[in-house]
């Protein structure tokens, strides 16, 4: 594995744009407590009627949510952590649709659904958030868009089946528990897509390390 790794980061290109991306996630995760507190909050948006959350009765999925997430994401680490190439593709992926978040955010704020029962991820929370309860993370989906950039990505078929998998259901418990309306949550594969397509192209002419 340190052999590929070593291969990889002897290419100037990946080297520069791995850590372009590291640099980026790190400007994303210092910058979401201030961006979420200091100005998402303060900043009112309309409260939208969405016929299709009256199909369910609210109730809370925290824990289910959060167990599908990060244990998906941990062994999508695990299998691909031998591919440079993927790790980069996913690193990519990951921050620039979560800067489009914020922007969307931004631009096209909500008010949280009416019953809403907030969102319980100890993570987000902690490091994130800044505060037990948060409800203003709506457009579009990032747990929706996380999921399904590691379906994407995927290679091996019974996983990528267990990514959709997990990204449905976990659509499915956001959208039972009005943490986000539809829109939020049928945005997020739109979007999430078209990133994965750029880069997808754009690496392919730029990074060229191998297809791992």
């Amino acid at each position: 594995m340190w052999l590929l790794w070593k291969e990889a980061f002897a290419n100037k290109s990946f080297r520069l744009h791995f850590l372009l991306s590291l640099i980026g996630l790190a400007a994303f995760a210092i910058s979401l407590p201030y961006f979420f507190n200091n100005v998402l909050l303060q900043k009112p948006g309309p409260q939208l009627d969405d016929p299709i959350l009256n199909f369910f009765q609210p109730k809370d999925w925290s824990i289910e949510i959060f167990v599908l997430i990060y244990f998906s994401a941990i062994i999508f680490i695990i299998i691909n952590i031998r591919r440079p190439a993927t790790m980069l593709l996913t690193l990519q992926a990951y921050v620039t649709v979560n800067f489009m978040r914020m922007t969307s955010l931004y631009l096209f704020t909500l008010e949280a659904p009416e019953g809403t029962i907030p969102l319980g991820d100890p993570f987000l929370s902690t490091f994130v958030y800044g505060q037990p309860v948060y409800v203003k993370d709506l457009f579009f989906s990032g747990h929706v868009s996380t999921l399904f950039i590691l379906f994407l990505i995927e290679k091996k078929r019974i996983f990528k089946g267990a990514l959709l998998v997990s990204t449905v259901l976990v659509a499915i418990m956001l959208a039972w528990q009005r943490v986000h309306y539809s829109l939020d949550i049928l945005a997020a594969p739109l979007i999430t897509w078209i990133v994965i397509r750029f880069y997808g192209w754009f690496n392919s002419r730029w990074v060229i390390i191998g297809q791992n």
